[in-house]
């Protein structure tokens, strides 16, 4: 082989890195997120560096990172998260592309842009396929492998697996998605239950209090019972009436941390959820189920 053809070959294995797709910037962090790029060292994600194609981003315990994308998508990964972006291609003359992602675990909240408004956005995660349209989801991962989404603006956000398939299309709706079962029917969130969801995920999120220790062994103890139900085919059903109790759960324990902040400003204890009323249906605590279509 010429000198001349190895300094080529030289040239282009080195290019190989620089080549990788720019998708978006780091728009803001805190802590040390993490980004890996294909066939590149993991760096930290500090404001205005590039993300790219392929790349896995991952959080620790005091890390949170909001990644806007070329078609004016926006991701925020919460605290001990994980994500990568397997695909994005985007046309800025049509305004059409495709958006894939793989979410491992953690806490993420999705703000579509122009390719949610006329493609699905697909969120893969271990308890199922996400499809957002147009709209912001947020999507927690629990530890067991079970997955939240909240769908809170646009035309729908949908869960897909071997189980079943569920959508969202009202805002302040929530589907739960158990890690051995059918995604569960989309239950729109009374306001005070919506109010406090969100306020318990920013915190899952790292922007608020942090969760005691206390409190998420009892929502880690109580999503594990949750994925031991048998998994109602309708919007009632004993899966359904734990699912909003689980809700009625996030409620107290907000309402428990937003008093105890105003007194020590630290996070307060959680009682036990009271007792349901009689009734069918998620209609006895507030809410209710939708059937496949919310």
């Amino acid at each position: 082989m010429s000198l001349l053809l190895r300094i080529a070959l030289l040239l282009v294995g080195f290019a190989v890195p620089a080549m990788a797709q720019t998708v978006g910037v780091t728009s803001a962090a805190s802590g040390e997120p993490r980004g890996t790029p294909p066939a590149q060292n993991e760096r930290i994600l500090r404001v205005g560096i590039d993300v790219f194609a392929n790349e896995r981003v991952r959080t620790g315990a005091n890390d949170r990172a909001h990644l806007v994308f070329n078609d004016g998508s926006a991701l925020s990964v919460g605290v001990n998260s994980e994500i990568t972006i397997d695909r994005f291609v985007y046309d800025p003359t049509t305004r059409q592309g495709d958006l894939q992602m793989t979410a491992a675990r953690g806490a993420f909240r999705f703000v579509g842009g122009a390719i949610s408004k006329k493609a699905e956005v697909k969120v893969t995660t271990p308890a199922g396929n996400i499809g957002i349209r147009g709209g912001i989801v947020t999507i927690s991962i629990g530890n067991d492998g079970s997955a939240t989404v909240t769908f809170l603006y646009g035309d729908y956000a949908s869960v897909t697996n071997a189980g079943g398939s569920q959508r969202a299309t009202r805002a302040g709706s929530q589907i739960f998605v158990p890690y051995n079962g059918a995604p569960f029917p989309p239950v729109v969130l009374p306001p005070g239950s919506l109010q406090a969801y969100l306020g318990l995920f920013e915190q899952q999120q790292g922007t608020g209090n942090a969760v005691s220790p206390g409190d998420q062994a009892q929502l880690d103890a109580l999503l594990a019972a949750l994925n031991n139900v048998v998994l109602p085919r309708t919007g009632t059903g004993p899966g359904l009436q734990s699912w909003l109790t689980y809700l009625q759960l996030l409620s107290m324990q907000a309402i428990t941390t937003t008093n105890a902040n105003r007194t020590s400003g630290q996070p307060g204890p959680v009682s036990s959820p009271p007792p349901q009323s009689q009734g069918s249906g998620g209609n006895s605590i507030g809410g209710g189920g939708c059937g496949t279509d919310c």
